[in-house]
């Protein structure tokens, strides 16, 4: 009898530190679930809505103020720079906004390869030269009063003008994309990839147009 309740007893002792040990992987599972869910959050999603809502104002102001410094200061100046040569001058004015739309072209493109922190630093290359371009392409009437030299204010106007047809632009070529892909019975798919070259491509005609067409008005 003794031996019997010896043996229950150590049966039961073993049960119950097997059952701590499988509490304590729980909350260790629990705890490294919640840690990676946190980690996957972006720097936007860890913020409170308070602060979402307060630094979308000041994202609101800072942009309508960067517009009107860049229009008065920022870019007459550099047109008065690089002015003299015609090329350069085309080149300099696309950058603002035809760079943001190449170099979210090559972010994509470059997505699968890209290490982590490669990824991190290009997609924020890509946001901020976006909101550069908000910045140029936005219309308002200190834009159209600036005087600038004719090839910079080419490059610059057909950047500007092709940030701001980008959801037009991108409408069309999807309404293409699926009609094509229904006329040879496949999937209207696009990938990451097609979608950067997509975007360098139109960078790229962007330059054409202002560097050809803009420059005979």
């Amino acid at each position: 009898m003794a031996r019997g309740r010896a043996g229950r007893s150590k049966a039961q002792r073993r049960r119950a530190g097997a059952s701590r040990v499988s509490a304590g992987q729980a909350r260790k599972a629990r705890v490294g679930a919640a840690a990676r869910a946190q980690a996957e959050r972006t720097w936007w999603e860890r913020r409170t809505l308070g602060t979402q809502t307060w630094l979308a104002i000041a994202a609101i102001v800072a942009v309508t103020g960067g517009h009107f410094l860049m229009w008065e200061l920022l870019l007459p100046a550099l047109g008065d720079l690089v002015g003299p040569v015609p090329v350069v001058s085309t080149v300099v004015g696309w950058l603002f906004c035809g760079g943001a739309l190449t170099a979210t072209g090559v972010t994509m493109l470059n997505w699968r390869t890209f290490s982590a922190g490669a990824r991190s630093r290009w997609t924020t290359v890509s946001v901020v030269w976006g909101v550069v371009a908000f910045m140029v392409g936005v219309p308002s009437g200190i834009a159209f009063d600036v005087s600038l030299p004719l090839d910079y204010w080419a490059g610059l106007f057909a950047g500007a003008r092709g940030v701001l047809a980008l959801p037009l632009v991108a409408g069309l070529v999807a309404l293409v994309w699926i009609g094509t892909a229904r006329l040879l019975r496949r999937k209207a798919r696009c990938s990451r990839t097609t979608a950067g070259w997509l975007f360098v491509a139109y960078a790229v005609v962007l330059l054409f147009w202002g560097a050809t067409f803009l420059r005979m008005v």
